[in-house]
C-alpha cells in the first residue's frame, strides 16, 4: 500500500480516536482557483489548451491536541493554470506531518518548511503564486536548552512536484541571544549571533565531469536591534558546486548581506546591500528554474504593489549580483503647509544592481571543460542588471478623501533577466505615472479610481518574432460595499507608433478589457472575473515565472475554519 494511503488512514484513525476520547481542535483552509481559455491572436494567445478551462486547488487539514499536531495537504491540478509547470499535473497528497512539541523541543517528522538566517544558504517554502514548493521531507528537530539558545536539526529529501529530489539534504542552526550571557551588554540592545550549515549529498554518475558528491554550505548572522535602529548582517560560504544553472564551473560560492535601519517618530531610514557569487544551490545539480532551490536570495529592489510597477519585475541572479538599495520613508505632520490637517506620508526607494567584475582564468584540468574565475569582491562589473527610483506621497484631504501619487524611473536588463544573458532585447528605459484616488461615500460604501501611465522607447519595437511592449495606460474604477462585496473594472491599453530597424512603420493599439466582482463574508472569499491577461514574469520576492496571454474567465474560492 502506497505510504501516502497509509498516512491518511492512521490521520483518519487518529482524528475518530483521540477526538471521541479527548476533544482537540481541527482547523483548515482550501482555495479552487480556475481559468478558463479563449482564442485571441491580437495579444498573442494562441496557444490554447484542449481542456479550455484548467484549474489549481489544494485542502489544508489541521488537528492539535495538547502537544501533537498532526496536518497534510492535498492538492489538485486538472491541468495546471497555464504558466504553472506541467509536472504539477494529476492530484495527491504531497505534503503530510506530524508534530510533538514540548518547552525543551520540538520535532517534526514528514514535511516541514524551515529556513536558516535570511536564507542565503537554505529556505525552505511555499509561494502558491509561482507554484513553487521545495517543502522538506524528513524529520526536523529544535531544541530550546535556554531561553537564549535556539537549534534546529533537520534530514531530508525535498518535494519536486508529485515526487522526492535525488539528493538528500542534512542541516543545522543555532542562535545565541548574547545578552543572557554577558552581563555588561545593554538592556537596550538585544544581541544575537548565530551560524548554520547545509550539505546535501547526491551521487556522481558523470562521465564528463568529477563533480563532489557532498557539497557544503554554511552562513554566519549577526544582528543588534535596539529602541531606534537594527543592524543585521550574513556571510555565506559554499564550497565547489559544478551544476547546470554555473556552467558547471569549479568556483566557491559567496555570499554577503549588509542591513541597516533608523527610525524613529515621522523617520525611518534604511540601507540595504547584499553580493552573492555562485550562490546558486540546489539538491540536484542538474535542476534549473525554480525546481529543488535551497538556496534564497533576499530581493533588493522596492516591492512593486499597482500593476505597472510589476510589469519589469527584478528576479535575483544567485550566480552573481552586487547592489544596495536606500529608502526614506518621512510623515509630514498635522497643521502643517505641506501636511495639511491630516499629514503627509513620503516614502523615497532607490535600488541599483550590477554585475560581478570577473575574469576567466582557467580551464579546469580535471574536467578539460570547468573553468574558473576571479572576482575582486567588492567590485562591481560593467553591466547594470536594474535600477530604479521612486518616489510615493500619500495624503488624506478630509474624512472621505485619501490620495496616493506614484513616480517610479527605472532600467531594466531584458537581454540578463529574461534571455539568459544572451543580447536580443537590449536594455529598457522607463518611467511610471501612478494615481490612486479614494473616497468614502458613507460608512459602508467607497469609490476608488485608479490610473497609471508607463513610458518606453527600448521595448517599442517588434524584434524578429518576439511580443515587446511598448506604452501603456491604464484606467481603473473599483466600488466597495464593506464588509463583503466589491466590483472593479480596468482597461490597460497597450500603444506605439514607431519607425521600425528597417525603416518599416510598426505600431500596436491594444486594450486589455477585464472586470472583477467578488463577495467576502467571513473567511470565505468567492470572486469571478472575466478579460484579457497580458504574458509576461510574475515575481514574489526576487523569484520569478513567466505567464503567457490569454482571455477567459477566472474563478477563485477560498475559505478557512
Amino acid at each position: 500500500m502506497p505510504v501516502r494511503i497509509c498516512f491518511v488512514i492512521l490521520l483518519i484513525n487518529f482524528y475518530n480516536t483521540f477526538s471521541q476520547e479527548f476533544g482537540g481542535r481541527l482547523s483548515g483552509n482550501f482555495q479552487i482557483d480556475a481559468q478558463s481559455y479563449s482564442l485571441d491572436s491580437s495579444i498573442g494567445a494562441v496557444d490554447i489548451p484542449k481542456e479550455k478551462i484548467m484549474s489549481n486547488s489544494f485542502f489544508n487539514l489541521l488537528y492539535n491536541l495538547q502537544n501533537f499536531e498532526i496536518g497534510l495537504r492535498y492538492e489538485a491540478y486538472h491541468n495546471p493554470i497555464l504558466g504553472f509547470d506541467t509536472r504539477y499535473a494529476g492530484n495527491g497528497i504531497p505534503y503530510r506531518y506530524l508534530t510533538y512539541r514540548s518547552e525543551l523541543f520540538d520535532i517534526t517528522a514528514g514535511d516541514f518548511y524551515e529556513q536558516f538566517g535570511s536564507g542565503l544558504i537554505f529556505r525552505a517554502y511555499e509561494e502558491r503564486q509561482l507554484g513553487f514548493d521545495n517543502a522538506v521531507d524528513g524529520l526536523r528537530l529544535k531544541l530550546r536548552p535556554t531561553e537564549a539558545i535556539d537549534l534546529v536539526l533537520l534530514i531530508g529529501k525535498q518535494r519536486n512536484f508529485w515526487s522526492k529530489g535525488e539528493g538528500i539534504v542534512r542541516g543545522a542552526s543555532v542562535n545565541f541571544i548574547l545578552n543572557s550571557f554577558l552581563d555588561f551588554l545593554s538592556e537596550d540592545a538585544l544581541i544575537n549571533v548565530g551560524g548554520s550549515l547545509i550539505s546535501k549529498y547526491e551521487p556522481d554518475f558523470s562521465t564528463t565531469y568529477k563533480l563532489p558528491e557532498n557539497v557544503l554550505a554554511y552562513a554566519i548572522d549577526f544582528s543588534l536591534n535596539g529602541s531606534f535602529y537594527s543592524l543585521t548582517s550574513e556571510w555565506a560560504f559554499k564550497i565547489n558546486d559544478p551544476n547546470a544553472t554555473n556552467n558547471f564551473n569549479y568556483n566557491p560560492g559567496t555570499g554577503l548581506i549588509l542591513n541597516a535601519t533608523y527610525f524613529e517618530e515621522g523617520i525611518g531610514v534604511a540601507f540595504n546591500f547584499h553580493r552573492v557569487d555562485n550562490m546558486d544551490f540546489r539538491s540536484k545539480r542538474t535542476a534549473i528554474g525554480n525546481e529543488l532551490n535551497l538556496s534564497f536570495i533576499p530581493p533588493l529592489t522596492k516591492q512593486q504593489m499597482y500593476r505597472f510597477g510589476t510589469l519589469y519585475p527584478y528576479a535575483s541572479q544567485a550566480n552573481g549580483e552586487i547592489g544596495y538599495q536606500f529608502e526614506l520613508n518621512y510623515n509630514i505632520p498635522p497643521h502643517s503647509l505641506l501636511g495639511g490637517d491630516y499629514g503627509m506620508d513620503i516614502s523615497l526607494n532607490h535600488s541599483s544592481i550590477f554585475s560581478l567584475d570577473t575574469t576567466h582564468t582557467e580551464i579546469d584540468t580535471i574536467t578539460g571543460f570547468a573553468f574558473r574565475y576571479d572576482s575582486p569582491f567588492w567590485a562591481a562589473g560593467d553591466a547594470v542588471f536594474y535600477r530604479d527610483f521612486n518616489v510615493e506621497l500619500i495624503r488624506r484631504w478630509s474624512d472621505k478623501f485619501k490620495t496616493t501619487f506614484n513616480y517610479v524611473n527605472f532600467k531594466y536588463n531584458r537581454d540578463v533577466l529574461e534571455n539568459e544573458g544572451q543580447p536580443f532585447y537590449g536594455i529598457v528605459n522607463g518611467n511610471i505615472f501612478i494615481g490612486d484616488f479614494l473616497y468614502q461615500i458613507s460608512e459602508k460604501h467607497s469609490l476608488r479610481f485608479e490610473i497609471e501611465y508607463l513610458t518606453t522607447k527600448q521595448d517599442s519595437l517588434f524584434k524578429d518574432k518576439d511580443f515587446s511592449y511598448g506604452n501603456w495606460l491604464m484606467i481603473l474604477i473599483e466600488y466597495s460595499i464593506a464588509p463583503n462585496f466589491f466590483i472593479s473594472f480596468w482597461d490597460e491599453y497597450n500603444y506605439f507608433d514607431e519607425t521600425g530597424r528597417n525603416g518599416e512603420q510598426v505600431s500596436r493599439s491594444l486594450h486589455y478589457l477585464n472586470g472583477l466582482f467578488a463577495f467576502i463574508t467571513g473567511t470565505t472569499r468567492i470572486s469571478i472575473g472575466y478579460g484579457r491577461q497580458r504574458g509576461g514574469l510574475i515575481c514574489v520576492g526576487g523569484v520569478c515565472r513567466q505567464v503567457p496571454s490569454s482571455n477567459g474567465f477566472n474563478l477563485s474560492i477560498s475559505s478557512s475554519f
